[in-house]
């Protein structure tokens, strides 16, 4: 009673972090789809408004998505599953590549070959994708690259740009006090990982800051009978 005691408690601590989280990935997909139709309100000539129904409809199918999934995530009812790494990273570019060519630039996927590989749940997976290539693209710079290899038998995930760096002393994943949004994705970001048995970190500060998401192996098969 005691041990499902201390998982309850976990589990509610856990959902009351992830609700704070979430609602800042929320907030920041609603006003993306906020801009897109205030862009084509103010269009002269009118261009097609069916063109710009159909993309907010695409982000608000989006947002539901990510309310499912985090609802699952923080309620420990997704399945950890082989990942299909470069599935995901093709979506990944799907759901970004527009956006950040609006903007005049570049999201390049890069998946190398003979990678390791990994396990775990492919909502978690989706959310930390969407998080990083988010930062990139909303405090960074340039080019930002997304690449798949091999670290030591280990999945790596690196997301870099081409801005100027991080400061030094800064702890981009502590949590922010209310009001403070800058970072809140971040957090969310790396107790998805963390949750997975995996880790997140600053891999380069400056400059062209990156990130790298070491992935948990697949559990090697048992020996033959």
């Amino acid at each position: 009673m005691n041990r499902a005691a201390e998982r309850l408690d976990r589990m509610l601590q856990r959902e009351r972090a992830f609700s704070a989280d979430a609602s800042h990935q929320l907030r920041t997909a609603l006003a993306r789809t906020r801009l897109e139709l205030e862009s084509e309100l103010a269009v002269w000539p009118p261009s097609d408004p069916y063109a710009a129904m159909h993309t907010a409809l695409e982000s608000l199918d989006h947002m539901t998505t990510t309310v499912d999934d985090l609802l699952a995530l923080a309620r420990d009812l997704p399945e950890r599953t082989s990942l299909d790494v470069t599935a995901l990273l093709s979506e990944a570019r799907g759901r970004w590549q527009d956006d950040l060519a609006a903007a005049g630039r570049l999201l390049r996927v890069v998946v190398e070959d003979d990678l390791p590989p990994a396990v775990g749940s492919r909502q978690a997976a989706s959310q930390v994708l969407d998080v990083l290539i988010a930062n990139a693209a909303a405090h960074g710079r340039g080019e930002v690259t997304v690449r798949a290899r091999d670290a030591g038998e280990v999945l790596a995930v690196d997301v870099e740009d081409q801005g100027p760096g991080l400061p030094e002393a800064q702890d981009v994943f502590a949590r922010r006090p209310a009001g403070e949004e800058h970072g809140i994705g971040l957090t969310l970001a790396r107790s998805l990982v963390e949750a997975e048995g995996g880790r997140l970190f600053v891999s380069r500060r400056a400059p062209c800051p990156c990130f790298t998401w070491l992935v948990p192996p697949a559990e090697p098969a048992g020996p033959r009978v």
